[in-house]
């Protein structure tokens, strides 16, 4: 994102003759820290609405310079800074910490007092790291009367530790990148670097985990829904950094003005085409929910429907919903049950059997590459592909329905049951929902770690598994299939010492996979 920062950092130059004008200043902190700002102003005369673009992890002040530049033909004063310890900004990085926080209420006191803005007229957005900063401060100041999250986070802790497993491929990304691009604080650098010790201590975990409460809008929930402001939350199905179920819970908890748009994609994908300049219907909404919510223009959006959603793979129209609830799929139950060779997916529970693989072993099921392998697919609109006769039946456990003639529409947080007999005190499993042909190849629908650390080694153990919310479309004739591995490179697993892990469905607990299909519409499109 700083290669971006550095390609349009001139680019304000070339709007010196069109209604606003573009200046660069120094937004000094309470600590003293200089907050580098891009300012774009109507030559007209004001009171003007305003439009505050915080840049992501990496980013300077001129990352969002094209939607700012459409912002401010529409008449929007509009100020787009670096986060502290970014781009050309002083100080160090706070992670969404108070200082970011402060620095919100800092810009925006600096706006009101420097240029014709109108106070009372206020939104903020951001992408990524911007969008987390921009909802926690919209929970502090009340000025903001509008907030847009982009790939955001409701539940920092939940994005590091999902299901007792740390994302640490993703860690690493942002880690690397954050010294590669700017300046770690010291707490930031021992917070992520703790985060990949093998072994970590329970002291040192919930210090992280504290730390990353701070920096969560789940913590300031309360406050943020008191304080009202219009909410737009834009993000993918297929995140890998911030998966979209903390967003979904975010929009069905919140009681002001919302709208949630859930589209293919990977972290950040919806808006980078958006950033460079090219056509982006993430950010066209953003614009209309602004004149909706901030200028006061326009507020067609706001009759439309809220939920709207589009479903993988390939491309498809957009689905609008008045509410989360219809979105979803009501569960069709699927029993894993023995078969001849792999176990099969069927509508009658066949308990009694067990599987046993070996822990601390990979399989060719993967979630992905962060930040890669559902970008591709935003481009494609192919997901992932695995050939699941490849899957060594000795590290993994595969399950496969009949064909489905209508095929399923899936809308919703696909879960599993089974019952798990751990070789070891801690562990992990991953578990990967395919769609598949009829020659084996499987798409990815979604996929999910889970550890134990403190198990009974040989004692079994139930578990259950809730993927995030997905839309899928699984065509007429192909059929699903469950994996379940023990590692994946995107997480730090559990698995210690080998042994075998053994999958099992007792008489008076069977295992089931539940599938939220969509009501009246089951055949794919």
């Amino acid at each position: 994102m700083s290669a971006l920062a550095c390609l349009v950092a001139a680019a304000p130059a070339a709007y010196a003759e069109t209604g606003f004008t573009t200046r660069f200043v120094d937004i000094v902190a309470a600590d003293g820290v200089a907050l580098k700002a891009m300012v774009m102003e109507p030559r007209t005369p004001g009171p003007h609405p305003v439009a505050v673009l915080i840049s992501a992890w990496g980013g300077g002040c001129t990352q969002n310079v094209m939607p700012a530049r459409d912002l401010a033909a529409r008449g929007y004063v509009v100020i787009a800074y670096g986060a502290r310890g970014f781009g050309e900004s002083g100080g160090e990085v706070d992670t969404a910490g108070p200082k970011d926080i402060a620095d919100v209420s800092t810009v925006l006191d600096w706006t009101t007092g420097n240029t014709a803005a109108d106070p009372a007229r206020i939104g903020v957005a951001g992408v990524s790291y911007g969008a987390g900063i921009g909802v926690i401060a919209a929970a502090f100041d009340p000025r903001i009367r509008s907030v847009v999250s982009l790939s955001g986070w409701f539940d920092l802790v939940h994005s590091l530790y999902g299901n007792q497993t740390r994302r640490g491929l993703v860690a690493l990304i942002l880690y690397t990148s954050g010294w590669g691009h700017g300046r770690l604080s010291a707490e930031t650098d021992w917070m992520l670097r703790t985060y990949f010790d093998p072994t970590p201590d329970p002291v040192d975990r919930e210090v992280i985990n504290e730390w990353a409460r701070v920096r969560s809008p789940s913590r300031y929930f309360d406050r943020l829904n008191d304080n009202r402001p219009a909410l737009l939350i834009g993000h993918t199905w297929s995140e890998t950094v911030f998966p979209p179920d903390q967003m979904v819970e975010l929009y069905e908890r919140y009681d002001g003005i919302k709208r949630i748009d859930l589209i293919p994609g990977e972290h950040a994908s919806a808006e980078s085409g958006g950033l460079l300049g090219l056509p982006s219907e993430t950010w066209d909404t953003v614009l209309r929910w602004f004149d909706a919510t901030v200028a006061g223009t326009d507020t067609s959006i706001l009759a439309e429907r809220p939920v709207v959603l589009r479903a993988r793979p390939g491309t498809h129209d957009p689905e609008p919903h008045p509410d989360w609830r219809s979105a979803e799929g009501e569960p069709r139950r699927y029993f894993l049950g023995p078969g001849q060779d792999d176990g099969v997916i069927g509508d009658a529970p066949r308990p009694g059997w067990r599987v046993e693989i070996d822990a601390d072993r990979d399989t060719i099921a993967t979630g992905g590459v962060p930040l890669a392998t559902y970008s591709f697919e935003a481009l494609s609109g192919e997901p992932p592909r695995t050939w699941l006769p490849g899957i060594d039946r000795a590290h993994g456990a595969v399950w496969t329905s009949p064909e489905l003639p209508d095929g399923l529409r899936v809308r919703g947080s696909v879960s599993a049951h089974l019952t798990v007999i751990p070789p070891g005190q801690t562990g992990t499993i991953v578990a990967y929902l395919y769609d598949v042909d009829s020659t084996g190849t499987g798409r990815l629908i979604n996929y999910l770690p889970l550890s134990w650390t403190d198990a009974v080694p040989g004692e079994a153990m139930p578990v259950d598994l809730r993927f995030s919310p997905t839309a899928y479309d699984v065509p007429a004739d192909n059929a699903l299939a469950l994996v379940i591995d023990t590692k994946d490179p995107l997480f730090l697993d559990w698995n210690t010492g080998g042994g075998r892990v053994a999958l099992t469905s007792p008489d008076t607990d069977p295992s089931f996979v539940d599938v939220p299909v969509r009501r009246g519409e089951e055949s794919a499109r």
